[in-house]
């Protein structure tokens, strides 16, 4: 039992640093703490809206398009459970708008 805890201490802990290392802007070092743990703590039948976001937001961060396309195609498939979740999305959501926006005016340059 005491095995079970420490690892579920470790993994809370990871989960922890990685949010945090998003607010710090630190988002390659996020991704390495959140990308990984993404099959683990979330699947369709318990989805983790905040860990995908926070995950979102540092691939964004660390200039990783198409794992942020990918997440956020699965973020948007999820439903926030309450407001702060519906806020993570939200700032999900306003990236992906400023990313599309960056891609349509690289386009209009060329």
């Amino acid at each position: 039992m005491a095995e079970n805890r420490q690892a579920m201490e470790k993994l809370a802990r990871r989960v922890t640093d990685g949010y945090e290392a998003v607010h710090e802007k630190k988002y390659s070092r996020a991704r390495q703490l959140l990308e990984p743990l993404v099959p683990m703590l979330h699947s369709e039948s318990k989805p983790n809206v905040k860990l995908l976001a926070y995950t979102a937001i540092a691939q964004i961060g660390d200039r990783q398009v198409e794992p942020f396309l990918e997440t956020y195609e699965e973020l948007k498939a999820q439903t926030p459970e309450d407001e702060r979740e519906q806020a993570l999305v939200t700032r999900v959501d306003e990236m992906f708008t400023v990313l599309m926006e960056s891609v349509a005016e690289e386009q209009d340059n060329d």
